[in-house]
């Protein structure tokens, strides 16, 4: 199972539904945030916790991990060592050129996609090139 040790979290009021475990991004006015939609997007986090349309309604945020160790849903298998960046859903992948860097695989391989994984947070992610 993975496991977190973050030394930063941080609340956040969500602009739209969040999907725990998965990268998040600032909105434009950078007061909310809102679920990652593209590779290229700057991950200010991970989220800890599910935030529905219907807990936004209610006045629920989301607490975003931003420093640390995190646990992130994995999008294909990913071996520990390995560089991670994020899917245009924010799910993990293994990094490749011209995406934003999200971190390292420290643990919990994951054997294929929906399987959590421990990541080393290294955000704002540079571009790999």
């Amino acid at each position: 199972m993975a496991d977190s040790a973050f030394v930063l979290a941080r609340g956040f009021d969500a602009a739209a539904a969040i999907t725990k475990n998965r990268a998040v991004k600032l909105t434009t006015d950078e007061t909310e945030v809102t679920p990652i939609t593209g590779v290229t997007d700057i991950a200010v986090g991970i989220a800890e916790f599910d935030c529905s349309a219907a807990d936004i309604l209610k006045g629920k945020g989301v607490s975003v991990i931003m420093m640390g160790i995190a646990v992130m849903e994995a999008s294909e298998a990913i071996t520990a060592g390995q560089l991670v960046s994020c899917t245009a859903n924010g799910r993990a992948q293994v990094a490749a050129s011209a995406e934003r860097l999200v971190g390292l695989c420290v643990g919990n391989p994951a054997g294929g996609s929906g399987e959590q994984i421990s990541v080393l947070l290294s955000l704002p992610g540079t571009i790999l090139v």
